[in-house]
């Protein structure tokens, strides 16, 4: 729910200020640039992970670029993350019985029921784990500068 509340505030045409014991889009917008100056490139992954926004996207591939990382490797990482979703099963994990609405029991033999595609290699893997860890780092500054809020 917290990431949703986030996204939406980070499009949000109304600003303004909320009663005392609300947190408004305002102070989500706030708390993310605080959070933001320690950890620029966090933001930029949680923009373009939750925002779907193309330019942040740009921007963590130039910097995972500039920390040394491979350009292939980047851009397969980004290009997997960016969608992840099983093409066989479109992110169900299982078969859908012909003829129906309904899901069989069979798993999908190209995800084996994850719905979500593996990533391969060991240095795209090392890279996905950073860009998780820069997520929950950014999340977890985020919750502690609202926490000071309330």
């Amino acid at each position: 729910m917290f990431k949703e509340r986030m996204t939406r505030a980070q499009e949000s045409k109304n600003l303004g200020e909320v009663p005392v014991n609300e947190i408004g889009d305002v102070d989500l917008i706030r708390a993310m640039g605080m959070a933001g100056v320690s950890n620029p490139l966090g933001t930029e992954v949680w923009r373009w992970l939750y925002n779907k926004d193309r330019q942040s996207m740009l921007k963590v591939a130039e910097a995972l670029v500039e920390q040394g990382h491979a350009v292939v490797v980047v851009h397969r990482v980004l290009v997997h993350m960016d969608s992840d979703v099983c093409p066989a099963c479109f992110g169900r994990g299982y078969k859908v019985v012909p003829g129906t609405p309904r899901l069989s029991d069979e798993e999908c033999v190209e995800c084996k029921g994850a719905g979500r595609r593996e990533i391969q290699g060991e240095a795209e893997q090392a890279l996905v784990d950073l860009i998780k860890r820069l997520e929950r780092e950014i999340g977890l500054a985020l919750m502690q500068k609202l926490s000071s809020r309330l």
